[in-house]
């Protein structure tokens, strides 16, 4: 049985699995997916609000989809949302990507000194 049907199966078996869902998206991307994965992020944070590790892959997938300034939105409910749990590293995290965001959104390049 392939990983996607695997976590297809958990997900049947309990829906209210984040993890299997968290999963489910990442593998959705790695099949190149996007849409299927920015839709199951989306799924998931919306059953799941304090999965905070979702935002920054919900972000990035919405960046490489062209949709920078939602993923702008995404990254800033995320740092709320990593502040309100306490997950200082996913926190970090998307203040980063937060920042790398902003800057292409304005034309910066981040490497450029």
């Amino acid at each position: 049985m392939d990983r996607k049907a695997l976590l297809l199966g958990f997900l049947a078996a309990d829906p209210s699995d984040s993890f299997s869902r968290y999963a489910l998206a990442l593998e959705l991307g790695k099949e190149g997916d996007r849409a299927g994965q920015i839709a199951m992020f989306e799924d998931l944070l919306r059953r799941d609000r304090t999965y905070s590790g979702a935002y920054y892959h919900l972000g990035k997938a919405l960046e490489a989809d062209g949709r920078a300034e939602e993923a702008v939105a995404v990254y800033e409910t995320g740092i709320q949302v990593a502040t309100e749990v306490g997950q200082g590293h996913h926190r970090a995290e998307l203040q980063s990507a937060l920042a790398e965001a902003r800057d292409r959104l304005e034309g910066h390049d981040p490497f450029d000194l």
